[in-house]
């Protein structure tokens, strides 16, 4: 309703305004090619008719009898857009071109009086010229008894009527019996025509007759002849205007005039029937009228005054129409404005009182959804409280595990760091205690981790600011890396001032350097193989930048803006840290005032970029940066975690094979350590790698891990039981999630045993025996019931697939690479 009710009302509003629209208005353009009298006339004639006309308005032009001023005129009509044009035109030859364009614009034109030398018009309305012509002979003749010697005072040449008129004269008066003594231009002018009178004159005295083609022209002609004494001279004109033509005739000045039509009403008329596609004449050719003389000019004067007089009185009542007309549309609109405003305000206060009910409503249901809001709200603080109380309750049992297992730690990392430098261990023995040393310090390191992020949290890390030179330092760090880079085939470039110049600046060296660390090793963790690390410093007198830029995995959208939160790791599945890595990072360069950024797209590389601001410490309390370096981040430990071992295949023909696939290669190495001795084996890193070992080299047992990145331990293991060649290989999956869940897909997919980490390797050697075994017997059990023409298929000692060295056949033990031949199963 709230809608229909303000549509109503603007409709009811425009409705009402629309009595206030008015029709069309046609704009009627109208050139004139002079200003005479006969033209004023027909102007008069043309105002007149248009005040009965409401929906028509004409502009009148003259054009001075210049052709060029009257196409001017022409062109100003048309560009600003007139309806329709009525020209009466200077010259035919000059005048035709621009109307013919005008014409095939589209744009109507009413030719009148005069005409053109083409066809290009709506319509043309002019007098007979040459009839006008003959009467004015017949009447000359009849005036003369018969014997006219004329001379002829034309208009301007070129013009259709002067050259009708002429005609016309001619060939009635020479028909007659008159005489035409010569012919001479007066261009339609007195001034013009009055030499031109006096020539001809001087010329043929025998002269008793003047024909003038206007009444200006014989009013010329009348006082040249009556200054050279000549009253016998008749004079006769063409257009009885009053002003000039009948009123020289009743003062006796010429003898004679003919009445040339002027008809401006219907020029009009016309117009607005082609404008309103109404029937009209195409052409309309008006009849010669009578001689103006001395016996009725006084009449036609006095009519003409008469005309005069009423035409004043129709433009008196023309105004007071209009303005009564304008005084009742003014009133109208009030009326029809008032109505609305009525409805209007009618319309508002229904709106207005709708609009307080509704909101009365509104009210109450706000007011009832803020007490729900509210006891929402109290309700989700308590639990927020709840949950932050249990976060800091864990958190807070992590900081006491992680301080109760420094102690431990602490007594197991100095045996084992003694043994480890033993000399006395077997290569096997001194194999697992570096495995033991290098992960008792990762260890180590996240447990300090832990510890940190702890006294950050509670705002009990302080930082030591020491003076160092940090172009230095970063050229340290990037020492414990190039080795770590060179092994796994990456390319580390630092991009920074030259080794001699010095960036002085005081930071809490050990805790920027850890950043330094997680950086960089976060990029060597994430880089492949061939791929490249570009580490930048910069430092002007405000701040210091420098970046860790790689080539590596990248991070998406979706995680880019989490990874700096703590406990969040970007890869949830295959998660390769504790995820406070970055945000303890980001704590150590904010403590220093400064800011950290990402900048990544997926698989195209990441860019961190930190940002410290440049701070000196007094001299007094200055130290070494080198000196504060912990020794669990140091070169050996950087190489230690990105420790690389090569897994060299030996066979002994005698033994089993097994497939270790892991993506942690000390889990691999341990494995390999402990199994060596009684089986040959071969290892992984994921498990598109181990599918591929597994049908080249058929094991007799497949050790796989569940989680791992490219192909996870799952798929690998329903690939393994698909492919026809490795489906009775058995598979024991390793695993650190003891869920049933879990257990129940590799069960799935095909796996024959699970075993969870940490591991025993007594049990370990113990199921990978106990499967081998079960495969065993029943691959002797298949052979027992072969017929009597089958035979057992020995494993080959050569081939593509068979290890280096000789291998002795031992149907119990040996690998193959086909299945079928290992249990003697027909091919």
């Amino acid at each position: 309703m709230h809608r229909i009710l303000p549509l109503a009302l603007c409709l009811l509003l425009l409705s009402g305004l629309s009595g206030c629209h008015r029709d069309k208005v046609y704009r009627i353009g109208i050139s004139q090619c002079s200003q005479d009298d006969w033209r004023t006339k027909m102007n008069d004639e043309i105002n007149r008719e248009i005040m009965l006309h409401k929906d028509a308005v004409v502009e009148i032009r003259s054009a001075d009898d210049s052709s060029a001023r009257q196409i001017d005129d022409i062109r100003y009509f048309v560009q600003n857009g007139f309806d329709i044009l009525i020209v009466s035109p200077n010259e035919a030859a000059a005048l035709t071109p621009v109307i013919d364009e005008v014409y095939k614009a589209g744009i109507p034109v009413v030719i009148f009086d005069r005409n053109i030398n083409s066809r290009s018009y709506t319509a043309r309305i002019g007098a007979d010229d040459e009839g006008t012509g003959r009467a004015a002979a017949r009447y000359a003749m009849h005036l003369l008894g018969g014997k006219a010697r004329a001379i002829e005072i034309s208009g301007l040449r070129g013009s259709t009527p002067a050259a009708a008129r002429h005609r016309g004269f001619v060939r009635e008066l020479e028909s007659a019996g008159g005489t035409l003594l010569a012919s001479a231009p007066g261009n339609w002018n007195k001034e013009d025509a009055v030499p031109v009178v006096d020539s001809l004159l001087s010329i043929h005295p025998e002269t008793n007759l003047i024909y003038a083609h206007n009444d200006r022209m014989a009013i010329g002609a009348s006082e040249v002849a009556r200054r050279l004494g000549r009253d016998d001279i008749k004079i006769i004109g063409i257009d009885a205007a009053p002003d000039i033509g009948i009123r020289a005739v009743a003062d006796g000045i010429i003898d004679a005039t003919f009445l040339y039509p002027t008809e401006g009403h219907r020029l009009v008329r016309t117009a607005l029937a082609i404008l309103k596609h109404e029937p009209y004449e195409r052409e309309t050719i008006l009849p010669v009228s009578s001689a103006v003389d001395r016996s009725n000019a006084d009449i036609l004067l006095r009519q003409n005054e008469m005309l005069k007089e009423e035409t004043r009185k129709i433009e008196l009542l023309k105004t007071r129409i209009d303005l009564f007309q304008a005084e009742y549309s003014a009133q109208k609109s009030l009326l029809y404005a008032g109505i609305a405003i009525i409805l209007l305000l009618c319309g508002v206060g229904f709106l207005l009182l709708r609009a307080w009910w509704q909101h009365s409503r509104h009210q109450k249901e706000l007011m009832q959804q803020n007490r729900l809001l509210e006891e929402e709200r109290d309700k989700q603080k308590r639990l927020n409280e709840q949950l932050e109380n249990a976060t800091q309750s864990k958190l807070m049992f992590f900081t006491n595990v992680s301080h109760d297992l420094c102690t431990p730690l602490t007594l197991i990392s100095e045996p084992v760091a003694q043994l480890a430098a033993a000399d006395n261990l077997t290569p096997q023995q001194h194999t697992l205690m570096k495995i033991a040393e290098k992960n008792v310090r990762i260890l180590r390191r996240l447990i300090d981790q832990i510890l940190d992020f702890r006294k950050y949290e509670n705002g009990k890390l302080e930082v030591h600011r020491s003076e160092v030179d940090f172009n230095q330092c970063i050229r340290e760090w990037m020492e414990s890396f190039h080795a770590v880079a060179c092994k796994r085939g990456i390319k580390l470039e630092l991009e920074a001032p030259a080794a001699g110049q010095s960036l002085p600046l005081a930071i809490d060296v050990e805790k920027i350097e850890r950043v330094f660390f997680n950086l960089l090793s976060n990029a060597l963790k994430y880089t492949p193989r061939n791929g490249s690390i570009t580490v930048r410093c910069r430092c002007d007198a405000r701040q210091l930048t420098f970046e860790v830029a790689d080539t590596g995995e990248g991070i998406s959208e979706h995680d880019i803006g989490n990874i700096f939160d703590r406990f969040y790791q970007a890869d949830r599945i295959h998660p390769r840290g504790s995820g406070i890595g970055l945000s303890l990072a980001k704590a150590f360069v904010e403590l220093h005032g400064g800011t950290i950024s990402v900048e990544s797209q997926l698989h195209k590389g990441a860019r961190f970029t930190v940002t410290l601001p440049v701070r000196h410490v007094a001299p007094a309390t200055t130290e070494t940066g080198a000196e504060d370096v912990d020794s669990a981040t140091g070169q050996h430990n950087v190489e230690a975690e990105f420790e690389t071992i090569d897994d060299h295949t030996s066979f002994d023909a005698d033994k089993p094979i097994i497939l270790v696939i892991d993506d942690n290669r000390d889990i691999r190495l341990l494995i390999k350590e402990l199994m060596s001795a009684d089986y040959n084996i071969l290892t992984a890193s994921n498990g598109r790698e181990g599918v591929r070992l597994a049908a080249r080299y058929v094991p007799d047992l497949v050790i796989c891990d569940v989680m791992m990145p490219v192909m996870d331990g799952l798929e690998c293991c329903r690939r393994i039981k698909n492919e026809l060649s490795t489906s009775h290989i058995p598979v024991l999956m390793l695993t650190a999630c003891s869920m049933d869940e879990q257990r129940a897909q590799g069960y799935d997919s095909g796996a024959d045993g699970y075993l969870s980490k940490p591991f025993s390797s007594a049990v370990l050697k113990s199921r990978c025996a106990s499967l081998i075994a079960n495969r065993k017997r029943i691959r002797e059990l298949w052979s027992s019931s072969l017929p009597a023409g089958g035979r057992k298929q020995e494993r080959p000692t050569s081939g593509p697939n068979a290890p280096a060295g000789d291998r002795t056949t031992n149907s119990t033990t040996a690998s193959s690479p086909c299945s079928r031949r290992r249990w003697g199963m027909p091919t």
